[in-house]
């Protein structure tokens, strides 16, 4: 049982951070990132996303995208956006500067 040390909840953050640990241990998991993964760096509405899409592609991202879809309501509720791990941050900043201009 987590409980606070009294310091404020440090005892709990230090107990999740061991907990997340150990499961990177059981699983394998490793601090390393592959800069080739594709990375979601943003979900815009449909009706943009082709446009933001190809923007970043001509600017030289290797930007993929697809629609997101809602499995409650049963309809596309946005345009999901990926690049490779390595143009994520770039990416990121140019995408929302598209979405703003």
């Amino acid at each position: 049982m987590l409980v606070p040390d009294g310091d404020h909840g440090t005892g709990w953050q230090t107990a999740i951070v061991g907990f997340r640990d150990t499961l990177r241990e059981w699983f394998g998991a490793s601090e390393e990132v592959d800069p080739d993964e594709p990375t979601e760096i943003g979900v815009v509405s449909i009706a943009v996303g082709q446009i933001a899409l190809t923007r970043l592609r001509e600017e030289g991202f290797d930007a993929v995208g697809h629609d997101a879809f809602n499995i409650v309501s049963n309809v596309s509720s946005g345009y999901r956006i990926l690049v490779p791990y390595a143009q994520s941050e770039a990416a990121a900043a140019r995408l929302d500067e598209i979405l703003t201009t």
